[in-house]
């Protein structure tokens, strides 16, 4: 493909570089000078509880950039709302290609990703005890500096969590899967220094888009100054109507606590599905715990229930705020708590001129919900497989040859935990006997320096069980 034609294709070439051209969509980047790289067109998408991903294709006068001088290095792009304000995306270069060059102009592409992408970059394993979630999170965080930027905005402590493990998982896998199961959803807020994580467990506070919060809807055919809504169109998903579970816990084994709810969704007439689900071991100690777990579960498969999907040229849309739709020919006739809308994902494609007399564009697709709807972000992310037992060394105090707690359970140290990786022992674990019950039974417990056997409830990695010695 011809870049570059001379005066046919580009005038001044001098012209197109400088610095005070005005375009509707702005690149910066490390590279400066004659290396300086010009956006032509990018697309990517912004959805709650997901990364950003955009793709960015660009032009420079330079065609031996060094690649590897900008993966890594923070980028922004800055799009021209019609207010004259610039809405701004920030993140780093995580991708980086030439993809051409004909002398004149070289080609090159990117892709542009938060800071929390570098967390993919970065596998361990290792054990964390009676924390919260916010707490375990903090510590993975931690090990990448001035990197992280982050805010929880909770409405409610977090629980103790009484023994996590990240085993063989990718800090970003791990925190992930943390967040769902907790019931937390994030957002990532960009301003013209930075973008920031921002963790919450409820949407009722997010706010209104700071730069439009209310949007009119209208025909594509009808001109328009200020952005709008061209495309809106509703879906309704049959979803299950109730969700029961219940747990055991060896310390009231008599007691499983069983929890059932039904949903809020109002669905027609039709039955209510039941979800029951046996969840992992000591998954909640209370029915009050249990109670607010069934509600996370439910608002996640009510937030699917009823959706919103639309295409606009908004330029100040992204997840994690709010809008007004007006004049909608069928809202309009709603209340306001009904004509407000959360959004959960954006898609957007914009484009500059350089290269052609086309003018510059934007549009987007998006998906919403009412606000009124709690949002609970679903679990996708799977825990660590154990697909059979592993080994591990007794451990205890010096000068102690048994270890033990009054439920007679003992302390081990996995083979892959390292030296950093405190405490050294694990959370008290239970022994399996060849006979054991109330009243009757016997004990051999494995001496300290001995080696076990150690296996998981249900493949849990939180639920380890020491079944032998070897």
């Amino acid at each position: 493909m011809v870049l570059y034609n001379g005066a046919t294709m580009l005038k001044d070439l001098t012209a197109l570089f400088a610095p005070q051209n005005r375009r509707l969509i702005k690149l910066t980047t490390v590279a400066r000078d004659e290396q300086e790289l010009l956006l032509e067109r990018f697309s990517g998408t912004e959805s709650l509880s997901e990364l950003f991903s955009f793709e960015l294709s660009m032009i420079s006068r330079d065609a031996s950039l060094e690649l590897k001088s900008q993966i890594g290095q923070p980028a922004q792009l800055a799009i021209e709302l019609a207010t004259g304000e610039s809405r701004y995306i920030n993140g780093y270069i995580s991708a980086f290609s030439l993809e051409g060059s004909d002398g004149g102009l070289a080609r090159y592409s990117a892709t542009l990703s938060p800071w929390l992408w570098m967390l993919s970059r970065r596998v361990d394993s290792r054990i964390f005890q009676k924390q919260t979630i916010e707490a375990v999170i903090r510590t993975v965080f931690a090990a990448y500096g001035a990197l992280p930027d982050f805010e929880f905005q909770l409405s409610q402590p977090l629980k103790t969590h009484s023994y996590i493990t990240q085993y063989r998982e990718s800090d970003l896998t791990f925190v992930l899967r943390l967040l769902e199961h907790e019931g937390l959803f994030f957002y990532f807020d960009h301003n013209q220094e930075k973008h920031t994580l921002i963790i919450l467990d409820h949407s009722r506070d997010l706010s209104p888009l700071p730069q439009q919060p209310s949007i009119r809807y209208h025909s594509a055919s009808v001109t328009e100054t200020a952005d709008s809504i061209t495309e809106w169109r509703s879906h309704r998903r049959l979803q299950s109507g109730r969700m029961s579970i219940q747990t055991f816990d060896y310390k009231q084994p008599r007691n499983q606590l069983p929890v059932g709810m039904p949903s809020l969704n109002e669905q027609g007439n039709v039955d209510a599905y039941e979800v029951y689900d046996v969840l992992d071991h000591y998954s909640h100690g209370t029915f009050k715990d249990g109670e607010r777990l069934v509600r996370q579960r439910l608002e996640a498969i009510e937030v699917q229930g009823k959706t919103f999907t639309g295409n606009s040229n908004c330029r100040a849309m992204y997840p994690g705020h709010t809008f007004e739709l007006t004049q909608h020919f069928d809202h309009d006739r709603g209340s306001a708590e009904d004509r407000s809308f959360l959004l959960i994902t954006v898609k957007h494609e914009g484009s500059n001129n350089y290269l052609s007399d086309e003018s510059a564009g934007y549009k987007n697709e998006f998906v919403c919900i009412r606000h009124k709807i709690p949002y609970r972000h679903p679990i996708t992310v799977a825990r660590p497989s154990i697909n059979g037992p592993l080994s591990a060394i007794v451990v205890g105090p010096e000068g102690e040859e048994v270890f033990t707690d009054e439920l007679a359970r003992i302390q081990v140290r996995f083979h892959w935990q390292r030296g950093d990786s405190l405490p050294q022992g694990t959370t008290w674990l239970r022994v399996a006997m060849p006979s054991a019950g109330s009243g009757f039974g016997h004990q051999f417990m494995p001496r300290i320096g001995q080696e076990v056997l150690v296996t998981f409830l249900a493949g849990d990695i939180d639920r380890p069980l020491v079944t032998s010695v070897l």
